[in-house]
């Protein structure tokens, strides 16, 4: 048993990187239906690392209970099953029509492809989720109250991933079209590509101890977005969803080998409604601006970030 959590934490998330990269490059090299094969990777994914998370949790006290399930279904009812469909059909229809999409990157190499890709998408990705934490203003209040939804719970674990605002997953969503429209991305590179978005997705609201050591300066994983849901304002960045890069240039990145968040959720819950009461958490985009939400969202960073 030793052996075995030595191996989960130290060398399986290694092995998720090389297994989806093996199932990847098979799909293509035997020219395998590619939605589908996107479909296999996600849903066997999602299995092997719930079956993980329930036998090696990283800390009791952030695992799911009844209270957090039947928040969650809350939640599902209103985005999961409406937002998280979405979520998998722009994955599909992104995949099956980037066939002769023309656009900046049309006839580049498979690998520049998945880079430019992956990169065009986490930029904006990463100044809409900082703005949504950071932004000043009658937008930017409106930005936290809505991502507010997905920051409120003090736990965080695999099917928590799925806890936020219609909204906020839909905005998110459309950018994934948009980016493959500007790129021209292959249906080779978006397969690659949202293949390996989906797995840090999961990954990122993972409640075991997976140390990636120097992958930490490369993705966004369990370590750094654990500390995205600190409630320490000060440690509570990391913005990107995939890539840490744009972190690291803009000065948001935050990394504390070894040293987990000593609490999680929002600097103070007081503020805002619990995240079990789902419809009113719902509901506070379309309150009134001067609702004091924005007061305990995140602050700039200063230059050069924390690296903890």
């Amino acid at each position: 048993m030793r052996m075995m959590k030595s191996f989960i934490t130290y060398g399986f998330y290694p092995f998720l990187l090389l297994a989806t990269g093996v199932v990847c490059w098979l799909s293509i090299e035997n020219r395998l239906d590619l939605p589908y094969a996107f479909t296999v990777i996600a849903a066997t994914r999602f299995a092997l690392l719930q079956g993980v998370e329930f036998i090696f949790p990283m800390q009791k006290r952030w695992g799911i209970r009844w209270k957090e399930f039947w928040r969650d279904v809350k939640f599902g009812a209103a985005n999961l099953v409406s937002m998280r469909l979405v979520s998998f059909l722009i994955g599909f229809i992104t995949i099956d029509m980037a066939a002769g999409n023309p656009g900046l990157l049309e006839g580049a190499p498979l690998w520049l492809d998945i880079i430019g890709t992956a990169l065009l998408f986490e930029f904006l990705q990463y100044w809409f989720h900082r703005f949504s934490h950071e932004g000043g203003g009658w937008l930017g209040r409106k930005l936290w109250q809505v991502h507010v939804a997905h920051h409120l719970p003090d736990r965080v674990y695999l099917i928590m991933h799925g806890v936020g605002h219609p909204i906020n997953f839909l905005v998110v969503l459309w950018m994934v079209p948009l980016t493959t429209w500007i790129t021209g991305a292959s249906q080779e590179a978006v397969m690659v590509w949202f293949s390996f978005r989906g797995l840090h997705g999961l990954l990122s609201h993972y409640n075991v101890d997976i140390r990636a050591g120097w992958l930490n300066y490369l993705f966004v994983g369990t370590e750094l977005h654990r500390y995205h849901h600190s409630a320490d304002v000060g440690e509570a960045k990391n913005y990107g969803s995939f890539l840490i890069l744009w972190d690291q240039l803009f000065g948001t990145f935050v990394y504390k080998p070894g040293k987990a968040p000593d609490r999680l959720g929002v600097d103070d819950p007081g503020a805002y409604p619990e995240s079990y009461q789902v419809l009113k958490v719902l509901s506070l985009p379309f309150q009134s601006s001067s609702t004091p939400v924005q007061e305990v969202a995140i602050e700039p960073a200063p230059p050069g970030g924390a690296a903890g």
